[in-house]
C-alpha cells in the first residue's frame, strides 16, 4: 500500500527529473516547494503525533496591543494566586511567545 508520503516523494522524484529537463521549469518548482514544505509538515506531524483525530483546537495569539510585550506559559499550581505560579521552561529555556504564534490543544 503506497503512503501519502510514499507518494509525495515520488511525485518530488518525478519533478526533478522535470526540472532537470527545463521542463516548465518554473511551475515545477514551485510546486517541488510545496510538496517539501507538505513532507516536512509531515515530519512534524508524526513526531508530535497530530492528527484530525488528536487535535481539539488550535489558537493564534492575537495582537497584545501592548507594544513589544510577549506571552508567557505558567503553571499556576493549582492556585488563583499569581505569585504562586510558576513560568514553564523547556530545555532550562522560558518559553515566550508572540502574536501570530499558535498553539495546539490535543484531545
Amino acid at each position: 500500500m503506497i503512503t501519502a508520503r510514499n507518494f509525495i516523494t515520488e511525485e518530488i522524484d518525478r519533478l526533478n527529473h522535470l526540472i532537470s529537463k527545463g521542463v516548465d521549469k518554473e511551475s515545477n518548482v514551485l510546486l517541488k516547494k510545496e510538496l517539501s514544505d507538505t513532507i516536512h509538515v509531515l515530519d512534524i506531524f508524526d513526531c508530535y503525533q497530530i492528527s484530525k483525530k488528536t487535535i481539539d483546537t488550535i489558537f493564534e495569539l492575537p495582537d497584545s496591543h501592548t507594544g513589544y510585550s510577549d506571552y508567557r506559559i505558567m503553571n499556576d499550581c493549582e492556585s488563583d494566586d499569581p505569585t504562586q505560579w510558576v513560568e514553564l521552561k523547556i530545555n532550562d529555556e522560558k518559553i515566550k511567545l508572540s502574536e501570530g504564534d499558535i498553539i495546539i490543544r490535543k484531545k
